[in-house]
């Protein structure tokens, strides 16, 4: 094929998978398909499962993994099914933290780097589709601008589960620019990607002495606090830091072990609570 035909097939490619709308139209295709709103652990999950599975004398074999790891097949059954398939289910062991410890070599590194790719490439299929809203810093669940009283009403009409709160900086939006009307709220389609910074967060620690925990949560933007009066204004915040951008999806801690006190911290928070602590706003949520 001529490579300027495949650049053409691949623009039309994007051109076909982008979508924009309403909040309203949103909810409209969560009906005919809830699978969007899945969490990150179900979303994960589903990504493994979609490249097939086998049963090689009465264990499982995941394909997603074959052409990069080999002579683990027990290890990554158990990995798969003791915690993606149970965190998607919702069961207790999503508040853990995913520990991989193993010697030099091992294929801890590869594993990650195959997740993060294949979610990269999952978001960008029509069972991987992921929605967020429109501007926000930490691509929000749309369903976060639903009332906690209505929540109910809608998880029984959509088949759905409803968790976490909006971010501090669509809290602002939906009251200055839409008036507390959630059905204007735009939406749009989101690809993850690591280049990007969209669902994919990666932390490396260094010297203790000049990291600082704003390279997990985000910082304020001192520059803008004579223009918006306040360190708690929203538009005052960056919401830069790894765990803001990998809201949704995976987050990557290296040598977590190494890591200062106060680091683990935010990730305790982060895994018990499905929140953490950035700057001078209450509690944020996050999925991943």
């Amino acid at each position: 094929m001529n490579i300027f035909d495949r650049l053409a097939e691949y623009r039309a490619e994007n051109n076909r998978l982008a979508w924009n709308g309403t909040f309203r139209e949103y909810i409209e295709i969560l009906k005919k398909d809830p699978t969007p709103a899945m969490t990150a652990h179900a979303r994960v999950y589903k990504m493994i499962e979609s490249f097939g599975v086998e049963e090689v004398g009465g264990h499982k074999r995941y394909k997603f993994f074959e052409q990069e790891i080999f002579g683990l097949d027990r290890a990554l059954e158990k990995l798969v099914e003791e915690y993606f398939h149970s965190s998607a289910r919702r069961l207790d062991v999503r508040k853990r933290i995913l520990l991989l410890m193993g010697p030099v070599s091992g294929g801890k590194s590869t594993l990650v780097t195959l997740l993060k790719r294949g979610l990269e490439k999952f978001s960008r299929t029509d069972q991987g589709a992921v929605y967020a809203i429109e501007g926000c810093p930490m691509h929000e669940d749309p369903l976060h601008l639903i009332p906690h009283e209505l929540r109910p009403d809608f998880e029984k009409e959509l088949g759905v589960r409803i968790e976490g709160n909006l971010c501090p900086s669509c809290q602002m939006k939906l009251r200055t620019e839409f008036d507390g009307d959630i059905e204007k709220v735009r939406v749009e389609r989101v690809f993850i990607s690591e280049e990007n910074r969209i669902g994919i967060g990666t932390f490396s620690p260094s010297d203790p002495k000049s990291q600082d925990i704003a390279d997990l949560t985000g910082s304020i933007d001192f520059s803008t606090i004579t223009e918006y009066g306040s360190e708690s204004d929203p538009r005052a915040y960056r919401f830069d830091g790894e765990l803001n951008k990998a809201n949704r999806g995976l987050m990557e801690f290296q040598e977590m072990l190494k890591c200062d006190e106060k680091f683990l911290w935010n990730l305790l928070s982060l895994t018990q609570e499905g929140n953490f602590k950035a700057g001078r706003f209450a509690l944020i949520s996050a999925d991943e």
